[in-house]
């Protein structure tokens, strides 16, 4: 199977504006299904952003040690629910909003590990002020016209706070796998009530407020791919190469840069990245530095017999290492996904 690294090699040679066949295999690798186009995408969450600077543990690169569980995909999701109209006057309850957010990005094969929700305060300067919040998890949609009937939804929290820190964090790992099911996905309803104590006095508009205009929700899913998670390789003893002729099998430097390639307006990070690739040739004898298998090593002793019905091996990667990539995908959710075999870091004779 050729790496995606040989496919951004191909692609720089091949740009053009409509699709490739190869950069539609390549797009597929990558969990998408065409070129992305954000139209008007999201801010990337600092969680994200502090993964994919602080790089992958090579060891265990299918470990998302920011959250602490399994996963080479994180997603992050905004919010596409309406606010609720209040069908009788509440004076405690200050918000009532629909949270929806679409799954369907996250592919059958892939292993939902962490779902969790954030509610952020884009204000917290009321620090005295207490609320209440009660999250429910919509088990049936109502019809237009119909009043919202409780049974159709089940309570999963229910807790006070007070606005002392900007986000609130919620562990919905059990919902969101159920919503890898799109029939499934009803959405949540969120509710916030000011505190009974100061709920009827004249004060009412102004405690709300800063819970009706600044509150911005979101979901994150953690996830692992296990076909694109490879079981750690063993450490190679270090040894310094000595010199090779230009022409013999080595690794070669290449620098890809994903604005060649027409990506530059939905890849986040990095701007690019050093690829490399493989070339040269594979002289009899293979010596220990070519890295020559043992088919290698046999095929190179029947080509000095019979130059003419047997080729010489080729000189291919022998040893290569992920990168994580941030981008916006089909959907304009913010990803950050860790990648094998992006970059070659060794080449021998095969």
């Amino acid at each position: 199977m050729l790496s995606l690294a040989c496919f951004f090699s191909f692609l720089l040679m091949v740009k053009s504006s409509p699709l490739t066949f190869q950069e539609r295999m390549l797009l597929k690798a990558l969990g998408l299904n065409t070129r992305p186009n954000p139209i008007a995408p999201g801010p990337v969450p600092k969680s994200l952003r502090d993964i994919f600077e602080k790089g992958i543990n090579k060891d265990n690169p299918c470990m998302m040690e920011g959250f602490g569980v399994p996963g080479n995909i994180v997603r992050s999701y905004r919010d596409q629910g309406p606010v609720a109209a209040m069908e009788e006057p509440q004076e405690s309850l200050c918000l009532k909003k629909f949270l929806f957010f679409d799954l369907s990005a996250v592919e059958n094969k892939e292993q939902l590990t962490l779902g969790q929700l954030e509610i952020k305060f884009k204000h917290n300067s009321y620090y005295g002020q207490q609320f209440h919040l009660r999250l429910y998890r919509t088990l049936q949609l109502s019809l237009k016209g119909m009043r919202e009937s409780k049974m159709n939804r089940k309570l999963l929290v229910s807790q006070s706070f007070r606005l002392l820190h900007k986000s609130l964090y919620f562990n919905l790992t059990k919902v969101a796998k159920d919503w890898k099911t799109p029939e499934k996905n009803m959405g949540l309803l969120l509710e916030i009530y000011a505190s009974s104590k100061l709920a009827g006095d004249n004060r009412s508009f102004a405690v709300c407020e800063p819970i009706q205009s600044f509150i911005y929700t979101s979901l994150l899913t953690v996830s692992l791919d296990p076909s694109s998670c490879k079981t750690p390789r063993a450490k190679r003893s270090t040894h310094s190469s000595p010199p090779t002729p230009s022409n013999i099998c080595k690794k070669r430097r290449l620098y890809i840069d994903f604005k060649d390639v027409g990506w530059q307006n939905w890849v986040i990070a990095p701007r690019g990245y050093m690829a490399n690739y493989c070339y040269g040739e594979c002289p009899y004898p293979l010596t220990e530095m070519l890295r020559g298998t043992n088919h290698a090593v046999l095929q190179t002793l029947v080509h000095s017999v019979e130059p003419e019905s047997t080729p010489l091996p080729c000189c291919a990667p022998t040893k290569l290492s992920p990168i994580s990539m941030l981008y916006y995908d089909n959907n304009d959710n913010v990803v950050l996904r860790h990648y094998e075999d992006m970059v070659v870091d060794e080449c021998g004779c095969k």
